[in-house]
């Protein structure tokens, strides 16, 4: 009476039972294999691809913060760079103001004896200058003496009288 009922309540809406039983027998087989081996099987590649996604992000994060620190990295290593070059030129500039000041010593020093010299050497022209202007007062105090008194006088004799005057005022002098 029910497969009458349901073949009338099927048949009213232009539907055949058997056909209709048939096809939900059909799909229940067709459900139990997918849900027996399929599904598991599809599932499971999802599960795995899901994994390696999991995975991708995973290493993108790692990649992120490996990145994050390699650049932090490179930023302190840049920082110790420019301190270690502002060291650098730092010693630079106070090595060339030592050597600046060795150059101006060595310099002031070799003035200082160049100096000297030429003091020694003004000195040593002053010493001659003096004893060929006493070679000559000593001459001429001769000559002159020769004549006020007109005769000739042992000129060796005179000659050693007059230098040791003349060495005598001279030293009296200085």
């Amino acid at each position: 009476m029910q497969t009458i009922i349901l073949a009338d309540l099927l048949g009213g809406f232009g539907v055949n039972a058997v056909a209709f039983l048939s096809q939900l027998v059909s799909f229940g087989i067709v459900f139990f294999i997918l849900w027996r081996w399929a599904f598991p099987a599809i599932l499971k590649t999802l599960n795995r691809r899901q994994a390696v996604i999991q995975e991708g992000i995973e290493n993108a994060e790692r990649a992120r913060r490996e990145l994050d620190e390699a650049t932090e990295r490179a930023e302190q290593i840049m920082r110790e760079a420019r301190r270690h070059a502002q060291e650098t030129f730092e010693q630079a500039a106070k090595g060339a103001e030592a050597e600046a000041n060795r150059i101006i010593e060595e310099a002031h020093a070799h003035a200082d004896q160049v100096a000297q010299q030429q003091i020694a050497r003004i000195q040593q022209e002053a010493a001659r200058a003096r004893a060929e202007l006493n070679r000559l007062v000593v001459n001429l105090s001769i000559t002159a003496a020769s004549k006020v008194i007109s005769k000739s006088v042992d000129s060796k004799d005179n000659r050693r009288l007059v230098e040791e005057f003349v060495s005598t005022n001279q030293t009296k002098e200085q």
